[in-house]
This record gives structure tokens, sequence and C-alpha cells, in this order.
């Protein structure tokens, strides 16, 4: 898609397409299908931030999205990704490692749940909450799965980080939540992964990446260290792990004109052809993951998610972003692409929204950056928290 003219949400076009997901995905998501559980969140959580999840979705498919998703439940913790390495009877203590709980698609799972409803009374929480002290490393970050020999494998990743954080803070209790993971030993680990320039990348000194730093302070949301007191517009900012005003200079950098690969060649078009180039009426600037690249849907949502974790996200270029967002990667079918002429894909769909969402976009749902999802599922989790006794 070229930019339009005066682009605008075109709300139905995103129903439409999210609905289609919904009932059927592309054969293009087969190579996908270990991450199954994944592709659901980002489905109910869309339909639920566009405030049509109780209209279009029946009880009926509500229930039944449920109870697939207690089905890919592992005994000893933690859920699949999809139901292909379900070993049902034939599992034992010689093949675990065969049918492993997978870290990334559990916090997936446990916040699909919360968006449609649920009560989390199913959860093995005990369980749960074990397999995932049991994936900590001794330099504070998290393995994705437990192998053989109960080792915890998968790379160092903040990505893990987050949502390891983000599943002892849903399955945990107001006061119980450290006896789960070593909190000083996470802080150490994400303090390690941050850059000269005060943005976290993928460990000491490597290249800070908008995604990793997102992660890295919604971690620190998760465990309640970023601000004193959450009802006060004066908290006081507790981390010392964030350079606050460096980490915001870093990611009001990435919003960028350069949206498209096209732009390179712009002045070598002769007169005539820019004569009748359509003008928007806002500069399009998205927001680029790392510095010299161009814009990308997801990373819109990346750094300004991260921003409103800082309670900073009034600093954006709110007309330019949208005006990228609606104007160069919206697609006709509905949902957002990954870059302009790209067709639209699950997750920058869903991050797409999410950006839109936290800039106050008309026709969504109030957004929570932590858990990433509708405030109003944050509120209904914050409920059970409350409510629950501690293990």
């Amino acid at each position: 898609m070229s930019p339009r003219n005066d682009p605008t949400f075109d709300k139905a076009r995103h129903i439409k397409y999210w609905k289609r997901n919904a009932d059927l995905l592309p054969e293009a998501y087969t190579s996908g299908d270990a991450a199954r559980m994944s592709l659901g969140f980002f489905i109910v959580a869309a339909l639920d931030l566009l405030g049509v999840l109780d209209t279009l979705v029946s009880e009926e498919e509500r229930i039944a999205w449920i109870d697939w998703i207690y089905s890919l439940q592992v005994p000893s913790g933690g859920f699949r990704g999809f139901s292909g390495t379900n070993l049902g009877s034939q599992r034992n203590i010689f093949n675990l490692h065969w049918d492993p709980a997978n870290l990334h698609n559990t916090y997936m799972g446990l916040v699909a749940l919360l968006v449609l409803g649920d009560d989390l009374g199913r959860v093995k929480r005990t369980e749960c909450l074990r397999w995932v002290k049991q994936l900590q490393k001794s330099n504070g970050c998290f393995g994705e799965m437990v192998g053989e020999d109960n080792v915890a494998l998968g790379k160092d990743d903040l990505r893990s980080s987050y949502c390891a954080a983000g599943i002892i803070y849903i399955l945990g209790s107001e006061t119980d939540n450290e006896q789960w993971l070593d909190k000083e030993g996470v802080l150490r680990y994400v303090s390690n992964c941050q850059d000269t320039e005060g943005a976290f990348g993928q460990a000491w000194l490597r290249e800070a990446h908008a995604g990793l730093n997102f992660c890295a302070m919604a971690t620190l949301g998760c465990l309640d260290r970023i601000y004193g007191s959450e009802t006060s517009d004066r908290s006081v900012f507790l981390s010392p792990l964030l350079q606050l005003d460096a980490n915001l200079g870093w990611m009001l950098q990435r919003q960028t004109t350069w949206v498209d690969d096209q732009d390179s060649d712009d002045e070598d078009a002769d007169d005539d052809e820019e004569a009748s180039t359509p003008v928007t009426p806002h500069i399009s600037a998205g927001f680029s993951g790392r510095c010299n690249k161009m814009a990308d849907t997801c990373y819109c949502f990346w750094n300004v998610g991260a921003m409103a974790l800082l309670r900073r996200e009034s600093l954006v270029g709110v007309e330019a972003l949208k005006t990228y967002l609606f104007g160069s990667t919206q697609h006709l079918i509905g949902g957002f692409s990954k870059t302009p002429g790209a067709v639209p894909d699950l997750l920058h769909a869903y991050t797409g929204l999410a950006a839109l969402s936290v800039v106050g976009q008309e026709g969504l749902k109030e957004f929570d950056p932590v858990l990433c999802v509708s405030r109003g599922t944050r509120d209904r989790l914050d409920a059970i928290r409350r409510a629950r006794a501690p293990i």
C-alpha cells in the first residue's frame, strides 16, 4: 500500500481481519505451528482491544478456546506451545524432555486465559511457579524449557526474563512473589544488558534494541521496580538500573521519517513525478528498532510502550506516528504489515493496535504496557491476586 492522502483508523477492516484469523489461520502460519499458543494470544487480545471479543465470539467459542489452552498445560508445570508434543498416557520420566513446557508460550497462555475472562482456577499454580524457578540460571536469566537432567535450556535473553517475571506476577500473590525467583539475580542480569547509551541490548556491550529495551523495563514493571507508588503522578522513580534521561533520549531518537526502502531513491525522481505525489497532512514518522534502521510497525509499540512504562508517552510525535501507521502499514484487508507493501501478520497487526492504544486512539480500549493487554484485563488479574492466598 502506498501512503493515502488523508489516512485514518479503519476499525471495521481491523475487526474483519482478526475475526477471519480467529476462524481460520492462513496456510503461511503452518510453519509456526509450534507457537500456536502465541498466535492465539494475539487474536484474542486484539479482539479484546478492539472491544468486540464479547460480541463477535460466542460463549461456546470462548469456553472452547479456554479448554484448548488448558489442554496444553504440562502436568509438571507450564504450557506447551501446541498439541504436537503432547504424549498423553505415554508420558513418563524417560521422555519428559520430549514434551516440554515452554516459557514464552506459558506467559502467552496465561494472559490469553485472562483476556478470555478465565479465573486461572485450573492452572497448576504451584507446579508452574516451581518450574519457572527451576528455569532461572546462575546469572539471573531464565532458560526457555527444562531439558534432560533438569538443565535449563535456551540462550540468555531479556525476552525470557520478561516472560518469567510476568508469570510470577500472574500466578503469585501480593506477598509471596520473591520465593519463586531470585529477584536480585534478575535485576543484576537486566542491569548488565544496559549499553553506554542507557538502553538495553542482548548482553553486556551489545547494541541496544527497542524490543529488548521494552522487555527490560517490562521486567522491572512486573517486579514493581520502576515506581514507588502506582497511585501518584509524582511517583518516585525507583530503579537505579535505568538511566532515565538517556533511555528516553535513545527511544525518542528512534522516531524516524525513513519509513520505506524506496525513500533513498526519492531524490532521483523527476519533477513531474514528484509533483503528482499526494502530500500527507502530517509528516510520516514511525519508529525503528536500532540506530540507522528504517521504521517498522512493531518497533512503534516497543518504543511507545516502553515510554508508557516510564509515563512519558506524551513525548511521542503522535500525529506523525499515526500518519505512518494509517498511511504506510495499515492494510486494505485489515491489520498492519511490518513495512509498507508487505502483507499483514499477527505480530505486527497486534503491535500496531497496541501502539495506537497507548497514544489514546479512539475506538480502542485503554492499554496496560506491563502485560501488553487491555487495562480491563490487568484490572481483572489484580482483583484475582488480591483475593489469592499465598502458597
